[in-house]
């Protein structure tokens, strides 16, 4: 197996060797620290997703600890066997290992790949799930076994667990057993089992949302739907961000890909088609009412990079193979660099400029914030801050000093579950950042507003942030 299999090995360990060694270097991104923050508070789920996420960050969470190498560990795991799985599905297609090996290359070059292969995010466990979804499918298909149709059962439950859109993996599956005239897979009894079994594995999220007047359903509606009217510029700004998260040039091998299959008749293709399609067109809807954010259509571009690849090698021409070598040099070099930026941090940039402002600082802000709470004595205290983006990272790295973090605004969200204790009659020390810019005296009820201090968060000389501490004496509210 390792012998027959050595060359796509020895690819799949190097980069994940790179991972191994980048991800405790830099700080943890927004919904990173916030599924961290799930698995210190487990639950049956959660307000923005099901809970399997955070049940697995609590694997490594209670037996690793904190930190950003185990909060990273099972996204690396995952995405080793995510390219595994890939390299399986190309040669079953294209029969030939030189373009599985080249496909795979392609998908670890693309930018926003490499960081779900280091940031664990509910689409990961998709992206996991989809090959042996479409392998089962298959063995239905030829053989009707029980135990396939329950193992089809199992992944779904499991799909579901991990996200809500899980439930767009259904109306393929269908289709593609209509396209294949099997009527009869579809009425059978094992199916109608597998259906059953599947709901029964995401009751954990049924019970928990009718315990929450079903606060999750609804704000997924509104999240993804969103509550504004239609724009027609939206759709274009997600395919924007798509095309510069992805690699520009594996972009457009991913919608070559697409559009070649269309009339390819391998049935693995066909379901690729249906899967990466109808998960496309669904947010491609979306995208009318609130811009898509790039992660959301992975799992299209996972199946389509290699399968572009695929076209672009059979037949293969001058073009095609210049093309493909240009967007894989451009893509693996890019890349590479970014895994040596993220450590090494060498540039400067000016100041409130610099990317890595989501990912650094946030454990001298936190350690700061404690030196303050020391020297104030009131019993009753806690750390504010305005939005539950610095709530997660502030959060998750005030962890070591018990301070209670508190997200104060209007916005329902799983930070009001987690806040049992209101922060009325509390002394708030408010984080005003350089980005937030708060006004406190005009936005909150307090009996003293006090600046105690303020820091800079430097990087090779140049402000990433700047942090003042401003104490709210007995908070009693936000002004209307």
């Amino acid at each position: 197996m390792i012998e027959k299999h050595k060359e796509i090995i020895l690819i799949i360990g190097g980069f994940t060797l790179i991972r191994l060694l980048v991800s405790p270097t830099f700080g943890l991104g927004v919904d990173e620290a916030h599924y961290v923050l799930y698995a210190k508070n487990l639950d049956w789920s959660y307000v923005d997703h099901p809970p399997l996420v955070g049940w697995i960050h609590a694997l490594f969470y209670y037996t690793m600890g904190a930190g950003e190498f185990a909060a990273r560990l099972p996204a690396l795991i995952m995405f080793a066997l995510v390219s595994f799985f890939s390299y399986r599905f190309i040669l079953s297609f294209s029969g030939s290992k030189h373009v599985a090996v080249t496909g795979i290359l392609a998908i670890n070059g693309s930018f926003i790949l490499n960081a779900m292969s280091l940031m664990l995010l509910p689409d990961c466990i998709l992206l996991l799930l989809i090959f042996p979804i479409i392998a089962l499918i298959r063995k239905i298909e030829s053989r009707g076994r029980p135990g396939d149709f329950l193992l089809l059962g199992i992944l779904l439950g499991i799909a579901g667990l991990a996200k809500y859109t899980a439930i767009l993996l259904v109306p393929p599956i269908l289709i593609y057993f209509i396209m294949k005239k099997r009527y009869d897979l579809i009425f059978s009894p094992y199916m109608i089992v597998a259906g059953v079994l599947a709901i029964l594995m995401v009751t954990p999220v049924i019970y928990w949302n009718m315990q929450h007047d079903f606060i999750s359903f609804r704000y997924q509606a509104g999240h993804v739907l969103g509550p504004s009217s239609i724009n027609l510029t939206r759709p274009f700004e997600s395919l924007a961000a798509q095309f510069g998260a992805y690699s520009p040039f594996l972009f457009l091998i991913a919608f070559y890909g697409f559009i070649k299959g269309l009339r390819n008749p391998d049935d693995g293709i066909r379901l690729a088609i249906l899967f990466g399609g109808t998960l496309y067109v669904f947010f491609l809807y979306s995208s009318f009412y609130e811009t898509g954010l790039p992660h959301w259509t992975s799992l299209f571009y996972l199946l389509f990079i290699p399968i572009g690849v695929f076209y672009l090698m059979n037949p293969v021409t001058p073009f095609k193979r210049k093309f493909l070598k240009v967007s894989l040099w451009f893509s693996l070099v890019l890349t590479l660099f970014l895994y040596v930026e993220l450590p090494a941090k060498f540039f400067h940039f000016p100041d409130y400029k610099s990317p890595f402002r989501d990912i650094y600082g946030y454990e001298t802000i936190a350690k700061e914030a404690d030196k303050v709470f020391k020297a104030n004595s009131h019993a009753k205290k806690g750390l504010a801050v305005s939005n539950w983006t610095m709530g997660s990272r502030v959060m998750y790295y005030a962890l070591p000093y018990r301070m209670p973090v508190f997200v104060i605004d209007d916005r329902k969200d799983q930070f009001d579950l987690w806040q049992t204790d209101p922060p009325e009659g509390y002394d708030l020390l408010f984080l005003n950042t350089y980005f937030t810019n708060l006004d406190l005296e005009k936005t909150v009820m307090c009996d003293q507003v006090r600046p105690v201090k303020t820091i800079d968060v430097l990087l090779n000389g140049g402000k990433v942030d700047t942090v003042e501490y401003v104490w709210c004496m007995n908070f009693r509210g936000m002004k209307k």
